[in-house]
């Protein structure tokens, strides 16, 4: 596998999740300065999360250790986690669109 810049960071060592430091394509490797790599199963754009693993619905994301939102459905592993597939645990998803 070729060697890829960084282009995800993990924000700390529990969280289910990473940050997109740029856009990532489908089918592109996310990864981070540590060596962490994963294929993206969709695009995601600079700044959006992607699922480090395979997260069932009903499981709480993490990120910077926080649960920041809950699944509402299984998200794959590479894929992207955003309003459509979690819900906030402290904002409106439909009118404040945080997550």
């Amino acid at each position: 596998m070729a060697e890829a810049a960084a282009n995800m960071v993990i924000l700390a060592p529990s969280d289910n999740v990473g940050i997109a430091l740029r856009d990532i394509a489908a089918g592109s490797l996310a990864c981070t300065i540590a060596g962490m790599a994963l294929k993206a199963g969709e695009a995601i754009p600079q700044g959006h999360k992607i699922a480090l693993a395979d997260i069932a619905e009903g499981a709480l994301i993490l990120r910077f250790g926080v649960p920041v939102a809950v699944t509402r459905a299984d998200i794959p592993k590479g894929r992207l986690v955003h309003v459509h597939n979690v819900a906030s645990r402290y904002l409106n998803n439909d009118e404040d669109h945080y997550e």
